[in-house]
This record gives C-alpha cells, structure tokens and sequence, in this order.
C-alpha cells in the first residue's frame, strides 16, 4: 500500500485480496499487508529490478539550517543537528516462508490458532509453535514453547510436556526450543514477523488463577481502553506490547497507539525515526483496520489524550539505547 493512499482504498484492497482468496480456494494461503518504504526481502525478490536506496550526504551545516528552521516552526530538534550512525541489523539464519502452526495451552491440553490469531499472544498465557520449512536437502522443522510473563506454572509444564511429546511424533528430527516474552531471538520474530501482546490471559488455567487468587483480570478488551508500545527494527520484526494505561509508560523514543472503542491515536515520541512512525502505521492495520487514527506529536496532545491515560505528568524522555542481540553461545552439559 502506497504511503499515501487513504483509509477506504485500502479497505478496498483488503476486501479484493480476501475475495481472490475465496474465488481460487486457497484454504492455506494467507494475506500480508506491505506499506511503501517497508517491503520485505521475500516481495523485493519477486520484481526482476527493485529500485535501490540512494543514501543522500548531508552536511552537517545543511542539518543545522533544518534544525533552526525546525525550531521556529515549533518542532523539538534535540537529535536532528547530530545524527546517530546507522546500525546494521542481524539477520535471521532461518527461511520465513514456510509454514507456521500456532496453539494456545489450555490446561492441559493445546487449542489450534487460526492465522489471524495466531500472532496475537497474552503475557498471561503459554503458546506452542511448529515452522516447518524446506531446507538445501530435506523438510526442517523448529518446535518450540513461548511463556508469557505473567503465565502460571502448570501451563508451563504443560507446554513443555506437549511440545515433547510433538517432537517424538515426527518421523523426522526436529529442532526444539523455549523462549520467554521479553527474551526472544530474531529468527523468533522473523518466522512470526508481526507481533501483539495483550495484558491478561485467555486461557483456561489463567482464569482459573485469577478467580481462585481474587486478583484483577486485565485482559485485554477490543472495546477498552489500551495503550500499546511499537518496536522493532522493520517489516520483518515487529512487536506491538501491550503496556499500562497510564502516562508513565510513554518514552520519547518510541511510537504509541491509544484506543478506546472506537477513538484512536497515534502517539509519536520526539526521539523516534521515521521507521518507527511506518511500523506505527503497520500496527494499526493489525489493531484497529477500520478506523482512522489521529496523528499526536510530542508536545501536541490533547486533553482527551491524557485524560485517557488518567492525567498529564512525567515520563522518561531521554534516548535509550535499543537492545542488541547477544552472540550465540553453544554450551555442553554433562549429567551424573
């Protein structure tokens, strides 16, 4: 989708898509959303010629005649003087076009996820995945558990003690691992490519523990109000968390989506780059796809805006520094 295409010609394109799908039955094919400027290295590669970048020098006095017409026009030019070297990103050693099964553990037993379901987690639940993908020889397959913060341990066992049991019904050797939220590897975020973690749980051992233990549920409601954090380093790994109500939570850094019901919008920290502001934008086609969201610069808000995150007051707005996977390390165990 073009960057500046509107709110109905999108739709549209969606509806077009869903209804190719129907008419050639293609029960197993899926739909992925691409915006200009973030197309992915699989789409790229399916045009004989793809324009490349042009990276444009600009000197550092051209930056400081931005920065101060900028400033008069009322925009916070911290970080546009001097800026930061780009970084290159890791890659995933791993193929994203294979095939991704996703289940929810419900006590103890799993509940298969559709597609539009199946990257949608809660911090409260456990979740099994299978990535079954050609490789230079032969079908590989990556097994692996996914526990939520805030998930209870019987679901945990649980999770292990089905994913196993899937691992040993294969014909073939599968690679198994366990990942925790907040602690995830690239090629995690590779194969799943966009990410959404809700507040609460939606499994049944999750309930169970919140009615048992008296404590508040707070899972999250389509039709609450939410505050979700955007992150990621592009189109292939980005994440949507899920974060508390309030104003404490926002960063300079970062983008932000805010709803409540049918009310949206879109929250753009000074310090965040323009590819923060596309995955923000990538977002709202997964949360909210048929609203049109309200554009907030930092220092622009609205009263209606902070009185959604229950009052106006201080939060972090010094750069932070992303977090940068750490080299792999193999390591040998020996029992006795």
């Amino acid at each position: 989708m073009g960057r500046e295409t509107v709110l109905e010609d999108r739709k549209q394109a969606g509806l077009a898509a869903e209804e190719l799908l129907r008419e050639g039955n293609r029960p197993r094919s899926h739909i992925i959303r691409l915006m200009e400027g973030f197309e992915t290295v699989i789409f790229r590669s399916k045009f004989s010629k793809w324009p490349k970048k042009v990276e444009t020098v600009v000197s550092v006095e051209s930056r400081g005649k931005v920065a101060a017409l900028l400033k008069r026009q009322g925009f916070n030019v911290r970080g546009v003087a001097k800026a930061a070297p780009l970084k290159e990103e890791s890659q995933a050693h791993i193929d994203c076009t294979g095939n991704l099964q996703v289940w929810r553990v419900n006590d103890c037993e799993k509940t298969f996820l559709s597609f539009y379901e199946q990257c949608k987690f809660y911090s409260g639940d456990c979740y099994i995945f299978q990535y079954s993908y050609r490789g230079d020889d032969e079908e590989n397959c990556l097994i692996g558990t996914w526990f939520g913060q805030k998930s209870i341990e019987e679901e945990r066992s649980a999770a292990t003690s089905l994913a196993h049991m899937m691992v040993d019904s294969l014909k073939f050797e599968a690679v198994l691992v366990r990942l925790y939220e907040g602690k995830e590897s690239i090629e995690f975020f590779t194969i799943f490519q966009n990410l959404v973690i809700f507040k609460g749980g939606a499994s049944t051992g999750y309930k169970k523990y919140v009615s048992e233990n008296g404590t508040e549920d707070d899972t999250y409601s389509d039709n609450g109000v939410a505050l979700f954090r955007v992150q990621g380093s592009g189109p292939e790994n980005m994440q949507a968390i899920q974060v508390d109500t309030a104003a404490p939570s926002l960063n300079s850094s970062y983008c932000y989506i805010l709803h409540d019901g049918d009310t949206l919008f879109t929250w753009v920290g000074n310090l965040s780059s323009s590819m923060d502001h596309g995955l923000a934008e990538r977002q709202l086609d997964v949360l909210k796809p048929n609203l049109q969201s309200r554009l907030l610069k930092e220092g622009s808000e609205s009263d209606q805006f902070w009185k959604l995150l229950g009052s106006k007051c201080e939060y972090p707005r010094q750069k932070i520094a992303r977090d940068q996977e750490s080299d792999s390390r193999l390591f040998s165990c020996t029992f006795s």
